[in-house]
């Protein structure tokens, strides 16, 4: 059964690209931490940060969803945008990253939960110059390691 402690607490997962996508970035696992500070009236959120050696979004973000039943749907909102060329450039500016899309399976019984992310298509700026961003997905899985 799924209530507030059992959502609220400190989340460390992993989370990799599928798809097409840039050698670089194939099969490597970026680790991070989400931490769920609020969870009440079906309605989830908190703080998240990507381990940045390993390939993450710098800086402290937040995200904000909703937890239905088994399964949770939040958007994960980044202060850092990062692009990374199809040769594997990482471009970082000072500006808000993409909103990144997540749902998942919660496992109650593990206090895990196992997942797909997306980038949905569209176009922004990177370095001053209008660009398209193509539709990326990936996978990722969190356990809970800490209640709060």
């Amino acid at each position: 059964m799924l209530n507030s402690r059992t959502m609220k607490g400190k989340w460390n997962g992993k989370y990799w690209f599928s798809g097409n996508v840039p050698e670089t970035l194939k099969n490597r696992k970026t680790e991070f931490e989400l931490i769920v500070d609020d969870y009440s009236n079906f309605k989830i959120s908190g703080k998240i940060s990507d381990n940045v050696e390993m390939g993450g979004t710098k800086g402290i973000g937040n995200f904000s969803g909703t937890v239905k039943g088994n399964k949770i749907k939040f958007v994960k909102r980044m202060p850092v945008s990062t692009s990374v060329l199809q040769d594997g450039t990482r471009i970082e500016e000072d500006k808000p990253h993409r909103p990144i899309y997540y749902k998942g399976i919660i496992n109650s019984e593990t206090n895990s939960i196992k997942g797909t992310w997306k980038f949905k298509i569209g176009f922004g700026f990177v370095k001053g110059r209008l660009a398209f961003f193509p539709g990326t997905k990936g996978e990722w899985e969190m356990n809970k390691t800490e209640n709060l």
